[in-house]
């Protein structure tokens, strides 16, 4: 019996367990160095891919954006009198999808080394760079509170999530503690916790929109003595988030506003007060897809429509991706709803998958921090209790987990050192993820087990 035989009747065996059953799944493994496929099965069925989709949006922007591409944020106001006076101050956003309260102050306390001294007029919030930011395509198929359904924007902040931390009161029948990141004037906050002797937590913690803010509701009740729980609830208004943020540093930086915040297009003449730059694009993509971040994918194909269409909307960034995914890659019709795989209509199959993987190991020139972007089994992000008992260390790979899919994508080393791209793609999955997880993880051993026969 062939390595190759041998290893397809290992996989065709584990393919027999009952997790599997009724659920659809497709493997694709490649060497990477000369492309030839080790092992199929249902390698050119279409399957959705859940976060493995982020795969093809950061292979896109390494190429199309480059590596060392970054993110800019400016403060500018069209006049600055003699004492500091500023008529408005105008954030320009450009769609950084890792802007945070920190670069906020940093842009305050620059931008009043440079002479801000007061606003006289409005903070404005100028989002124009992105015209069609806001909900993704697909994410209304769930519409939940929860911090992976973050909408897009040009002047984004902190993921658009806010971060809850409840706690227990000093004793029985107290309130619990509510605490906000950011804590700017954004969100209101309902508590309605309690907080009682002993007992475990049964704490429900909900957001919704409320004008132009949010409302955090806190029931239930938290035993004393609780170490706390802390839970991240997404925006509803990107730009007015921000704008919030902006005007609470600037109060707490002594430059007082006169105006109000709103949202609006800087003046044709401005003098830039500070400026501040987002990471490269090849840690931004690292972010994405070790730690799975639905939002920076999204911002990313934002910005790719921008760069290559001149358009910074959803449409534009889908046709980027699939002209590189089809005349470069030469992946042939995929469907592609959006860049993160959060629910839509996407269809990949493991061969596509696995495709693109070989491309971005052997393209020139060479793009290393795209693999370098990818969970390393056994250390970090959403591999980090992962391994598959293959070769310690050896596993870089993408997850993916919606209801009823679940998918694991990458690569790996075998026996004999060969270095191997596959792709595991399973849809109508019954039951909890974690099974299939442990299945993916036997196939992995399997691959590390495996050694090539020798050339005769």
């Amino acid at each position: 019996m062939t390595g190759e035989t041998a290893l397809r009747a290992e996989l065709e065996l584990l393919l027999k367990e009952p997790v599997l059953r009724g659920a659809r799944f497709g493997v694709s493994v490649s060497d990477v160095e000369t492309g030839a496929p080790l092992l199929q099965f249902r390698a050119d069925e279409p399957f959705h891919p859940a976060s493995n989709t982020k795969l093809l949006t950061t292979a896109a922007a390494l190429v199309h954006l480059g590596p060392t591409y970054t993110f800019q944020t400016d403060l500018v106001t069209s006049r600055l009198d003699a004492s500091g006076g500023a008529d408005d101050l105008v954030l320009l956003g450009r769609g950084d999808p890792s802007l945070m309260v920190s670069n906020l102050y940093q842009l305050v306390d620059e931008a009043r080394l440079n002479g801000l001294r007061s606003v006289r007029g409005d903070v404005i919030i100028d989002e124009s760079y992105l015209s069609g930011a806001g909900e993704p395509p697909g994410f209304a198929e769930q519409a939940t509170d929860e911090a992976f359904r973050a909408p897009t924007g040009a002047a984004s902040l902190n993921y658009n999530t806010v971060l809850v931390y409840v706690s227990a009161g000093s004793e029985a029948g107290t309130p619990v503690h509510v605490a906000l990141t950011p804590d700017v004037g954004y969100v209101r906050v309902d508590n309605r916790g309690r907080t009682r002797a002993r007992g475990r937590a049964t704490l429900e913690v909900t957001a919704k929109p409320e004008g132009m803010g949010i409302v955090v509701s806190v029931k239930g009740r938290l035993p004393t003595g609780h170490e706390g729980i802390w839970i991240r609830k997404r925006v509803w208004h990107p730009a007015q988030f921000t704008g919030a943020a902006l005007n609470t540093l600037l109060k707490q930086a002594g430059i007082p506003v006169s105006g109000s915040v709103r949202i609006g297009r800087a003046p044709a003449v401005t003098r830039r007060l500070s400026s501040t730059q987002s990471r490269a694009v090849s840690t931004l993509c690292a972010d994405v897809n070790k730690f799975s971040n639905n939002f920076m994918a999204e911002q990313l194909l934002l910005a790719l429509g921008v760069q290559k269409l001149g358009r910074g909307d959803f449409e534009a960034g889908r046709e980027v991706v699939q002209a590189f995914a089809r005349d470069e890659v030469g992946l042939g019709p995929l469907e592609y709803a959006n860049g993160s795989g959060l629910f839509g209509r996407t269809q990949l199959s493991p061969a596509q998958i696995v495709k693109l993987l070989v491309y971005m190991q052997v393209r020139r020139p060479a793009l290393p921090e795209f693999a370098a972007s990818l969970a390393i089994g056994g250390l970090d992000g959403t591999m980090a209790r992962r391994s598959g008992g293959a070769i310690p260390l050896s596993v870089r790979a993408k997850t993916g987990t919606l209801d009823g899919v679940v998918a694991l994508s990458g690569y790996t080393t075998d026996a004999g050192g060969r270095t191997l791209a596959f792709s595991f793609l399973a849809n109508d999955v019954p039951g909890g993820a974690w099974r299939v997880w442990k299945l993916h993880d036997r196939l992995l051993a399997v691959l590390a087990q495996h050694s090539a026969p020798k050339a005769p």
